[in-house]
């Protein structure tokens, strides 16, 4: 068994280290595939897969404590961070800063100030939740469990709990990041220094560790996304493991096993990155609107590809007859064709290119 602890205030946490071996060399092979084959990239397509991986990112990290926030929004928001657009949109602009804060300057050490800005720009720009200037929990009165399920218990003082765990995250040590990322996702939960936003904060933690395995802040995989399609199991493997004095192998084997589908899954994202790239090719100099590139971009990045005329309208913001028009217009230039089932259930979808 392996243990990590930095005093006596610590959780003594352990696991069976050969258990983890096999699993997490499988992991850093697919993680150095990966890299290797976006570095290959042209510079414009790498971007594109930044700009969806982190939109990934920000609104699964979101959900997971039932935050809804819109894709398209948070897309535009990151890509001008690239320079690709010039929105503003305040609300959404806070989370991608703390996000891109995470990630690019992934070798900084954490600190409090650094957590306080993170939840303020997460709270209360995004939610609109006035609350007094962020700080910790003094004394938790709840034990780890699915959100809405609490048991009753009692905590020590989180500013402790946090000044060790503060200690241990910019400790040089032999643990790999990979691994270190796992333990600090498990501890800052368990800990839960904020009222709200744990499950979040804990994420973007996360993230900052795996840039740091990366050796590189470009996002080229999403494990918050992953995290967030198998959300039942990480509440029970959480929950079992601070139940079980925190050996946390089961929690680690759970936690690479989602990180090599997260690394998986990024071939579905560069599969879309380059059908919108041979797609714009073609039709480069073809004369389009806005509400239609908007659109078009997001039947790229559907499995399907198909939407009905209600579904256009709802996407470009616009009339039904708006809509209409619309797909008129990419149905006379051959960039759409219908595949009609009769009725009102139209579809249209891109013609294969």
């Amino acid at each position: 068994m392996f243990f990590v602890y930095k005093n006596k205030n610590c959780p003594v946490i352990i696991w069976d280290n050969d258990a983890l071996l096999n699993p997490l060399a499988d992991v850093r092979y697919q993680q150095g595939r990966l890299i290797g084959t976006m570095n290959a990239l042209a510079v414009d397509l790498q971007t594109e897969a930044i700009v969806e991986t982190l939109t990934l990112d920000i609104t699964k990290c979101a959900a997971m404590e039932n935050i809804a926030i819109e894709e398209e929004t948070v897309r535009m928001s990151i890509a001008s961070q690239f320079g690709k657009y010039n929105q503003k949109n305040e609300k959404i602009d806070g989370i991608t800063e703390v996000m891109l804060d995470a990630i690019s300057n992934y070798s900084q050490p954490l600190t409090n100030e650094r957590l306080f800005f993170w939840h303020d720009s997460l709270i209360q720009k995004n939610q609109n939740i006035k609350i007094k200037p962020s700080k910790f929990t003094q004394i938790k009165k709840v034990m780890y469990k699915a959100i809405g399920k609490e048991t009753a218990g009692f905590r020590a003082e989180a500013n402790k709990e946090m000044s060790n765990f503060i200690i241990w995250f910019n400790t040089e040590n032999d643990l790999d990041s990979v691994v270190k990322a796992a333990i600090a996702h498990l501890w800052f939960v368990a800990i839960r220094p904020f009222d709200v936003g744990n499950m979040r904060i804990a994420g973007i933690i996360t993230n900052m560790l795996l840039a740091r395995s990366d050796n590189t802040s470009h996002r080229f995989y999403s494990m918050l996304a992953q995290m967030k399609s198998n959300q039942k199991q990480y509440h029970s493997v959480l929950e079992k493991t601070q139940n079980e004095n925190f050996d946390v192998t089961k929690w680690m084997l759970w936690f690479f096993d989602c990180m090599k589908q997260a690394l998986k899954a990024t071939d579905i994202i560069l599969l879309s990155i380059l059908k919108k790239s041979e797609f714009w090719k073609n039709h480069d100099s073809t004369p389009l609107n806005s509400r239609q590139r908007l659109v078009i971009n997001k039947m790229l990045s559907e499995t399907n590809g198909k939407l009905q005329s209600s579904k256009w309208a709802q996407i470009a913001k616009c009339s039904s007859d708006t809509a209409l028009r619309d797909i008129k217009d990419l149905l006379e230039k051959g960039i759409l064709c219908k595949k009609s089932q009769g009725g009102r259930s139209t579809n249209y979808e891109l013609v294969k290119f």
